[in-house]
């Protein structure tokens, strides 16, 4: 199994067992419309059969989507202080269909962001630059309460 795959799997499996130990329903509902949409992207990265195996790791990539990822925009500096979104690895290992976004034409509507490994599951905010854009991801950190 790749590498990326197995180190995102364990930092959700890990996250998930806190999560059910320190707090009763943390997550956040997610609307059913908003979740089918979200769950197609998941099964295109993952695959049917972990979609299934791991509901708890799904409804966790969820909360993220819905609840953790804000697009923003910040005029582009020369000394750019965050990360590129070119710079995190695609996660097309079991879906070679899944490719490179057209960065220019970056629209916050109509990204995936599941289709690239991006810190989701950090206790530390996250913000990456779209390359050569004003649009920057930013990803709240996760939090467990105890």
């Amino acid at each position: 199994m790749n590498y990326l795959l197995t180190t995102t799997l364990g930092i959700i499996a890990c996250l998930l067992f806190f999560n059910n130990t320190f707090s009763q329903n943390q997550l956040a509902p997610v609307q059913v419309t908003e979740f089918q949409t979200h769950r197609s992207h998941i099964i295109a990265v993952y695959g049917d059969a972990w979609v299934s195996d791991n509901p708890d790791a799904v409804n966790a990539l969820e909360n993220c989507f819905v609840n953790r990822i804000s697009y923003l925009t910040e005029p582009l500096a020369a000394n750019g202080k965050y990360p590129l979104l070119s710079s995190f690895p695609l996660m097309n290992k079991n879906n070679p269909a899944i490719v490179a976004i057209d960065y220019s034409q970056f629209n916050p509507s109509t990204f995936i962001p599941i289709h690239y490994n991006l810190p989701f599951f950090s206790d530390l905010k996250q913000v990456i630059r779209v390359d050569g854009t004003d649009y920057i991801i930013v990803i709240e950190p996760i939090t467990i309460q105890h």
